[in-house]
């Protein structure tokens, strides 16, 4: 089984393209400082009238729950939270496993 952590943003209006591109760039880190972590990909949102106003997203993929686990108190995963908070106005987060 795969778990995708989806996580999708809504930058606040404030942010500037070089702040967004850093909280991107953050998250493209994880996976050298976090194990669990099997990939991930980083993109910007395509418009869609039902996207709901999010930004940008992350979708991680982890071989388990557990793994999944691991990374949620993972002080990197911490920190990145840390850093990109002061850019994000909100973020929704959802996850499904697959075969």
């Amino acid at each position: 089984m795969t778990i995708h952590h989806i996580v999708l943003y809504k930058f606040k209006p404030e942010a500037t393209p070089e702040q967004r591109q850093s909280v991107k760039d953050s998250a493209n880190a994880l996976p050298s400082q976090i194990p669990a972590i099997q990939s991930l990909v980083t993109g910007e949102t395509v418009f869609n009238a039902l996207g709901h106003g999010y930004d940008a997203g992350v979708i991680f993929l982890f071989e388990s729950v557990a793994k999944l686990n691991e990374y949620r108190p993972h002080k990197a995963h911490i920190d990145y939270q840390a850093f990109s908070a002061p850019f994000i106005d909100d973020k929704l987060i959802f996850d499904i496993e697959t075969a």
